[in-house]
């Protein structure tokens, strides 16, 4: 994804101004998650107390009571930054949002990283398993709330999964490999389809960005479509009496073109012939058909400029290739409008040439 620097006029350091559609998609992204952010850190919150209650149980309060204390700040931090991204201002763009949201999940992710290294209960088993089941329940049930924003949900899930699998397979009760690299596994596949549904709505969100984008440029076209109508009507009228007169003008410009004894042919912008006389069709013993299509540079040759350099205008010294010979001739090169309703690209009429005459 490509950025750039923009500098800010009261000399702050500049956010970087990401390509199209890159700044919308952040946003989406940035809403998504910060609208599942308050239910997300209430569920988190329920878990932490109802956790301290199974530690305080066990005989582990002085610990217990620590943790949760690190817990109600990890809350407060999430609470204080939801807050503040309702009534945010222009002034914080919204990558330093996200980021603000990966941080404290990776402080989310620490504290239950901590609940299953340092405080994981050495007690009875049901304690262990609770422990095990809050940390596996919190972070795979938190996949759908965070992984809008691309490494929230890894700031969330790898400090708590991976310490925990760590400490009990090849820590807490010797060296486990197969559970331990199961484990592992496990952790790696929570932060792969973390980055699939990622992906997902990433893609999700482009499609509302370009559906958008839509909505309002076929509004934009039908204004313009409404304007443009009131004023061809309006041309309409005013020049209503002298259309039959343009008409007769297009017929003789076409008589002129058709009837030339000089070879002409039109050309697009990109050089290639579109349209050609029957001189020209005389000249290079081709037919209409055959002309059509046809790059110009293989049949006329500018000398010292290359065709598009001559398609400005003016006239040149060229060299025709008609009939297996090479021809040096005169071209005048006249540009052709592209506005209304012409093709554009230009035209060539080819001077000092012999031309058969018709049979």
């Amino acid at each position: 994804m490509s950025a750039r620097r923009a500098s800010n006029a009261d000399g702050t350091a500049p956010d970087p101004v990401l390509s199209w559609p890159s700044p919308r998609l952040l946003a989406l992204e940035v809403a998504q998650i910060y609208g599942f952010a308050t239910t997300a850190a209430g569920f988190s919150y329920v878990g932490a107390l109802l956790t301290l209650g199974v530690l305080v149980e066990t005989g582990d309060v002085l610990r217990g009571a620590v943790w949760f204390l690190f817990a109600s700040l990890v809350t407060f931090v999430r609470a204080f930054l939801v807050i503040a991204y309702r009534r945010r201002s222009a002034a914080w763009g919204m990558e330093t949002w996200a980021r603000l949201m990966v941080f404290a999940n990776l402080l989310a992710g620490i504290q239950w990283g901590l609940l299953g290294t340092v405080l994981f209960p050495q007690g009875p088993l049901y304690a262990q398993l609770f422990t095990l089941m809050v940390i596996i329940c919190f972070v795979a049930g938190s996949v759908t709330a965070y992984a809008a924003l691309k490494g929230a949900h890894e700031a969330l899930s790898v400090p708590a999964t991976v310490p925990t699998a760590l400490y009990l397979f090849f820590v807490h009760d010797g060296v486990h490999w197969y559970a331990g690299v199961a484990a592992l596994f496990f952790c790696f596949a929570i932060v792969h389809y973390s980055g699939k549904l990622h992906r997902h709505m990433r893609r999700t969100f482009e499609l509302q960005v370009e559906r958008d984008d839509l909505l309002a440029l076929t509004q934009a076209l039908n204004e313009k479509l409404s304007t443009e109508k009131l004023e061809l009507a309006h041309r309409a009228a005013v020049r209503g009496a002298s259309m039959e007169s343009a008409r007769d003008q297009a017929r003789r410009l076409s008589a002129l073109f058709e009837r030339s004894p000089l070879p002409q042919l039109e050309c697009d912008g990109a050089g290639r012939i579109v349209g050609s006389n029957a001189a020209a069709q005389r000249f290079f013993a081709r037919t209409r058909e055959e002309l059509s299509g046809s790059p110009l540079d293989s049949l006329v040759t500018a000398r010292g400029a290359p065709i598009p350099e001559i398609a400005a205008g003016g006239t040149f010294e060229v060299e025709v290739k008609v009939r297996g010979d090479t021809v040096e001739c005169s071209a005048s090169i006249t540009p052709l409008a592209a506005d209304e309703g012409q093709r554009g690209g230009f035209g060539v009429a080819l001077v000092g040439v012999s031309v058969p005459a018709s049979t």
